[in-house]
């Protein structure tokens, strides 16, 4: 049985599921090199489709969309990719200022006629939308929904068959449970629970897990609104809402004024909490953006980012303290957007409550595609297999690399490639400080780097931060990278007194004293935290071979990890991808595939230095 799974939304993704076992995932915005695309995801499927069933999209058994409702001006209209600060808060002015100050401006009317003054079209959503021109903003909903999403199936890959929905938090709570191998004597003990910004009239969600993996929902509603909120103080802050909470959560550890960190929480608090079993407001806000902004006007920024986090960590906590006692469980799973915040998860392992904590990689709407398929099949009463890892995406094909050199000033005979180079040699670069790229093996799914298409440097050197964030991704100062540690290691380097598996890296942990020498420049600089991936000999034996080899040099079981991209773009999947990343940055070193190592020419004096036996070897 093979089950194509579709997510159309924020960050659209498509997965291949085979006999219950999910073997292909992939994001839309690989392919269209647009981060977050929103789209009907017909390059992923294709990709997929010429992976596994070798270009026959006839052996398709059956196709499950996520979510049952879809408001199409939510692809007709690119407000994730294209869409900047500037934009969105001029959003807030034109929209919703009116909406909730002024007559009440119609909000579907809004999007209709941004749709036909063609502003910020989206170029990529691959569906047919005439049927737009002549509807209201309520039939167009309608006819998307039950009409263009299913012909959009047929019309890309000749599906005939029936289309089914699954709901958008039964989806995140199906993948809550089953993306990740949670260990056989606790998957009966799991609560899981979901949290996001908003999904088909819901925020969040409860369920208990059957002997078969069938869920049963105990508790959903709308006030779990701080995912919501995390989302405007982005934008009150100045950073891209939907995209760059992270640099919320990376900001908040700086602030060190604990009265002024304290007093941005008492608005927070006051605005949203947790009580008696119940989300409750002291002082409702009239919106999410305009009434809070003000409020916070005065606040140092870096003690609203302390004070927001503080809070989205007290408030998601109080909440899910109050499901475990409810229901005695002491497991939890947990997916939705929300889940994509290390620092709450981090404090939700913290709580005396949670014996075991379980969160799988990139919970956020990407993942949707995946619990469609997860709750369709138990549905259908054919077992799944949860998921083991997330190397989920096409493996390299790396004699395509020179193809993307177009758009930059390079060419390939700026480069130069060695073959044949060992994980020892591979290691000796890294153990002598400089910092190499790596598109190798299946790429991983989601939004964070697990090896496969990561930039890598050694982790005892906090300079490497310094100088991947200027020369390389210019990203924000204050953003930390991840340590990829050995997960037989993890521990003596690591907080971990529950012994939780962390493959994905969607849990913080504090640090170990060991932890300051082996791996200073992979730690958050403020508080010494670690958003680590535990590596697995078994998952993926290639990076595991080559942190060990780094290990056998240094003594440090780990290396520094970030994403391999250029800022503000997706991660790369090709090596063609990763070729032009290197050439417009500063980055001199590509690990491909089968032992190649791509290199600029203007670096070969310092490969010469550091392979010193290889390059006596050639003369």
């Amino acid at each position: 049985m093979v089950v194509v799974g579709i997510a159309e939304s924020h960050a659209s993704a498509a997965c291949l599921m085979r006999d219950g076992e999910i073997i292909g995932l992939i994001q839309e915005e690989r392919f269209t090199k647009r981060k977050n695309q929103a789209a009907f995801p017909r390059l992923a499927i294709a990709q997929m489709v010429e992976d596994h069933l070798q270009g026959d999209s006839s052996l398709i058994d059956r196709v499950v969309l996520a979510e049952n409702w879809m408001d199409p001006y939510h692809l007709a209209l690119d407000r994730y990719s294209e869409f900047n600060v500037s934009d969105h808060v001029t959003e807030q002015h034109r929209l919703w200022h009116p909406h909730f100050y002024g007559d009440g401006i119609d909000i579907g009317n809004y999007w209709r006629d941004e749709y036909h003054a063609g502003r910020f079209l989206n170029q990529d959503h691959n569906h047919d939308l005439g049927f737009m021109e002549e509807q209201t903003w309520e039939e167009a909903a309608r006819h998307f929904s039950d009409v263009e999403r299913p012909a959009a199936v047929e019309r890309h890959f000749g599906w005939t068959g029936p289309v089914a929905t699954v709901d958008h938090h039964t989806c995140h709570a199906h993948y809550a449970y089953h993306g990740a191998s949670l260990p056989q004597h606790l998957r009966n003990d799991a609560l899981v629970l979901t949290a996001d910004a908003w999904g088909e009239g819901r925020n969040w969600s409860a369920w208990l897990p059957d002997a078969d993996g069938r869920l049963s929902n105990v508790g959903s509603g709308q006030a779990h609104t701080v995912a919501r909120l995390y989302k405007f103080i982005t934008l009150i802050l100045g950073m891209k809402p939907n995209e760059h909470e992270y640099k919320v959560m990376g900001l908040a550890p700086y602030a060190r004024q604990s009265r002024y960190v304290e007093a941005a929480e008492r608005v927070m608090f006051e605005a949203l909490d947790f009580r008696d079993g119940e989300f409750v407001s002291d002082r409702p806000l009239r919106d999410s953006y305009f009434d809070l902004r003000d409020r916070l006007e005065g606040h140092r920024f870096d003690c609203i980012a302390a004070g927001v986090q503080n809070w989205a960590s007290a408030v998601t906590g109080a909440w899910a303290r109050h499901w475990l006692r409810e229901t005695g469980r002491s497991t939890l799973c947990l997916s939705g957007g929300l889940s994509m915040n290390i620092r709450m998860t981090g404090a939700l392992l913290d709580l005396p409550e949670v014996a075991y904590l379980s969160v799988p990689a990139s919970g956020g709407d990407e993942s949707l595609c995946a619990g469609a398929c997860f709750a369709d099949s138990l549905e259908q009463g054919r077992a799944v297999t949860p998921m083991s890892h997330a190397y989920l995406g096409s493996p390299v094909d790396a004699s395509d690399w020179t193809s993307r050199l177009a758009e930059t000033e390079a060419t390939a005979a700026d480069f130069g490639i060695l073959d044949g180079v060992s994980d020892d040699e591979l290691a000796d670069l890294l153990a002598a400080d400089l910092i190499l790229a790596r598109c190798a093996g299946p790429a991983e799914f989601g939004a964070r780097a697990l090896g496969n298409r990561s930039i890598l440097a050694n982790p005892a050197r906090p300079e490497h931060v310094k100088t991947i964030n200027d020369a390389i991704k210019n990203r924000d100062f204050w953003m930390p990278f991840t340590p990829s540690i050995q997960k037989e290691h993890a521990n003596s380097i690591l907080d971990n007194p529950k012994g939780i598996d962390s493959p994905f890296m969607t849990i913080g942990f504090a640090s170990l004293p060991a932890a300051l020498t082996a791996i200073p420049g992979a730690l958050h600089f403020a508080d010494h935290s670690a958003r680590p991936q535990f590596v697995d000999r078994q998952t993926n034996p290639d990076y595991w071979n080559l942190i060990e080899a780094f290990r056998q040099r240094t003594g440090v079981p780990a290396l520094l990890n970030t994403s391999l991209n250029l800022h503000g773009e997706p991660m790369n999947y090709s090596a063609a991808d990763a070729a032009r990343t290197v050439a417009l940055s500063e980055l001199d070193f590509l690990i491909l595939p089968a032992g190649r190592l791509l290199y600029k020419k203007r670096a070969e004096p310092v490969l010469r230095a550091t392979l010193t036996a290889r390059f006596a070897a050639a003369g």
